[in-house]
């Protein structure tokens, strides 16, 4: 089975004590890309990258995770920044640079002729649904459900993305009924403005797919995944020292698709699978988010990390 990302390959300028910034790759499609082969699932990550030296670092990277990168030219623009501040419980405020930048720098036609033959996942969202982007995932989308391509979105609501921030939130909702898969933390959804309440704004949203698999996040409440045959839930993992959230929701994201990958026939387990077998799943991407929370920046853990934290939990 192979999965195909798409989207934004950045730069996180972590805030440091001394008021310094300290660089750490990143960009939520870019960390589920490298989450996925960490959980040795076959990816390739379709946008261009910069050829300056954050794109480098970049380019090695993925190459390094066995990440395949199709498209082997090196955009002339410039890497996206990401100015990161984190508060006193550890949760991050973004400063985005997105204007003229690389993972942008590809046309319909220059992805169409990139995307593996073999394809039965198809994974984007964040900054790659902002409205100017729009037009071209649309595209992308009508051609993976005519090849019969899961689609995977994670909202990652960011409205510093776009200067039109209605613009930006009005065009995230309209793509929720073309996706199989959608991720939404409980922050993404109080953006959107469904409901006061984030369950019920789940609820909604679930609605407007028409079907599929809902992932809600709730930071250390844990997780709840909505299906065709109800829902389910599991409780965060407690960790003993929280460095920073950066990357929890990427890692929660590329472990749950993991989970489904190594099940085989996504298709078939979006419509039918088990709330149990599901329930797993979801607990196994609580699992990976605790360890990433442990460490700073996005940095996924292995299938064989997560068994082992799970292995370790449950004897506690």
């Amino acid at each position: 089975m192979s999965v195909a990302v798409l989207g934004e390959a950045l730069i996180d300028m972590i805030a440091q004590d001394d008021g310094s910034f300290r660089p750490h790759l990143g960009g939520s499609p870019y960390n589920v890309a490298i989450g996925l082969a960490r959980q040795g699932i076959e990816v390739s990550y379709l946008s261009p990258l910069s050829d300056d030296t954050f794109g480098d670092h970049l380019h090695k990277s993925l190459l390094e995770e066995h990440v395949a990168v199709p498209i082997a030219r090196r955009s002339l623009w410039p890497t996206s920044l990401a100015f990161v501040t984190i508060d006193d419980k550890g949760l991050p405020a973004y400063r985005l640079y997105r204007e003229g930048v690389a993972d942008k720098d590809v046309s319909f036609d220059e992805l169409k002729v990139n995307v593996p033959d073999d394809l039965e996942l198809f994974h984007t969202g964040s900054l790659a649904l902002t409205p100017s982007q729009l037009p071209m995932i649309r595209q992308i989308f009508k051609m993976m459900r005519d090849e019969g391509v899961v689609i995977s979105i994670d909202i990652n609501i960011r409205l510093r993305a776009s200067i039109e921030p209605q613009a930006y939130l009005n065009g995230v909702r309209s793509l929720i009924g073309e996706a199989n898969i959608v991720k939404a933390s409980d922050e993404d959804l109080d953006a959107l403005g469904l409901h006061e309440n984030s369950r019920n704004s789940a609820e909604i949203l679930f609605s407007e797919m028409g079907g599929g698999l809902l992932l809600l996040t709730e930071g250390g409440g844990g997780a709840v995944l909505y299906t065709n045959n109800g829902t389910v839930e599991r409780k965060a993992y407690p960790v003993v020292k929280i460095r920073d959230t950066v990357g929890a929701g990427d890692t929660f994201h590329s472990a749950f698709l993991a989970s489904l990958c190594r099940l085989g026939n996504i298709s078939k387990l979006i419509n039918d699978a088990k709330l149990n077998i599901l329930g797993d799943a979801l607990d196994f991407a609580c699992a990976a988010a605790a360890i990433n929370v442990s460490r700073t920046g996005c940095s996924p853990p292995s299938g064989d990390e997560v068994r082992r934290f799970i292995d370790t939990a449950k004897q506690g």
